[in-house]
C-alpha cells in the first residue's frame, strides 16, 4: 500500500478527537448542485463546506500514548508475527487512542466519505438522485479515460482541504478504485453492482485504518532498522485490517438493509469500533 507523508504522530497532552476535525468532514453529495467535472489534468478543487458543528473537547492523551503500540510493531516488522500485530493494535486502540469508540470518532471523516462514495456509486448506476444523474452525463459527455472518472470521482465524493485527514482520504480513495480496477480492467466505475461498491468500502476503509495508524506511528516505521520490511507489512497490516473491517461490515449491513446515508455512516462508524474493539479483547 502507499502511505502519506511520514509524522512522528500524535503527542500526549492534546485532545484525543482534536476540535478542528468536524470543520473537515465532507458534505453529503447530492444534496445541493454537484460540481462540474473538470477538465483532465487540471488539479484545482472546489472547496466543500461542512454543515455540522464540532464535537465538544475530547479527553487529553497520556504521556507515552503509543509506547506499547511501537514495541510490539517493532516485532510485527522484524517477524512478521500475527499475535505482535494483534498486540500493536489492541494497545494502539485502548492507551494510545483511548478505546475503539475514540478510534472510530477519530475516523469519521474517513466513514463519512465512504458513505459518500457509496451513495454516489449508487445512485449512478440506479440513475436514483437528479443531482448525480446530471453529474454523471455531464461527466460521460466527453472523452474521458478510467483515470478520468477516477479522479473525478475522488473529486466528487473526498474532503478537498489540504489537512492529514482529507489527504488521507484521497490517497486512500485512490488506491482502493485502483485495486478494482486491477482485479476487472474493464469494469465500469460508474454502473458498480453492489458486491463491488461493498468491496470499494471495505478497501477504503481498510486503507484509512492503516493510514491512521502508520501516521500515529510513522517515525517509528521509518527507522532503519526496518527499511527492508517496512513496506512488506504496511501491505499485511492492510491486508488484516481490511479482512477485519470486512467481517465487521459484513454482520451489521445485514440488519439494515437499504439503509440510509446517516445509517450507513452510523454502521461504518460502528464497524471501525467493532473491529478495534475485538484487537483491544485480545489483549
Amino acid at each position: 500500500m502507499g502511505t502519506s507523508a511520514a509524522s512522528s504522530g500524535a503527542g500526549s497532552g492534546v485532545p484525543f478527537d482534536p476540535p478542528w476535525l468536524d470543520d473537515v468532514l465532507p458534505d453529503f453529495p447530492g444534496d445541493g448542485t454537484p460540481p462540474l467535472p473538470e477538465k483532465p489534468n487540471n488539479d484545482e478543487e472546489d472547496n466543500q463546506q461542512p454543515d455540522e458543528q464540532p464535537n465538544p473537547a475530547s479527553a487529553v492523551a497520556p504521556p507515552a500514548r503509543f509506547s506499547s503500540t511501537r514495541r510490539n510493531l517493532g516485532e510485527f516488522i522484524r517477524t512478521g508475527d500475527r499475535e505482535a500485530f494483534r498486540s500493536a493494535i489492541g494497545h494502539y486502540s485502548r492507551s494510545g487512542m483511548g478505546g475503539a469508540r475514540r478510534v472510530a470518532n477519530r475516523m469519521r471523516v474517513s466513514t463519512r466519505s465512504a458513505t459518500n462514495l457509496f451513495h454516489v456509486l449508487q445512485s449512478a448506476r440506479d440513475n436514483s438522485d437528479p443531482n448525480i444523474v446530471e453529474w454523471v452525463r455531464t461527466l460521460t459527455a466527453r472523452s474521458t479515460s478510467v483515470q478520468d472518472i477516477v479522479n473525478e470521482i475522488i473529486r466528487y465524493v473526498a474532503p478537498s482541504g489540504g489537512s492529514i485527514e482529507e489527504n488521507s482520504c484521497r490517497d486512500s480513495m485512490a488506491f482502493a478504485l485502483q485495486d478494482l480496477l486491477e482485479y476487472d480492467s474493464n469494469i465500469d466505475l460508474l454502473r458498480l453492482d453492489d458486491d463491488n461498491i461493498w468491496t470499494l468500502i471495505e478497501s477504503f476503509l481498510g486503507y484509512e485504518a492503516s493510514s491512521r495508524i502508520y501516521f500515529d506511528n510513522g517515525a517509528y516505521f521509518e527507522n532503519k532498522e526496518f527499511s527492508a520490511q517496512t513496506v512488506i507489512r504496511m501491505n499485511e497490516m492492510y491486508d488484516y485490517l481490511r479482512a477485519d473491517l470486512s467481517s465487521q461490515i459484513g454482520k451489521l449491513r445485514q440488519t439494515t438493509p437499504n439503509a440510509t446515508r446517516k445509517q450507513l455512516q452510523e454502521i461504518l462508524q460502528k464497524a471501525v469500533e467493532n473491529t478495534f474493539q475485538v484487537y483491544e479483547d485480545s489483549l
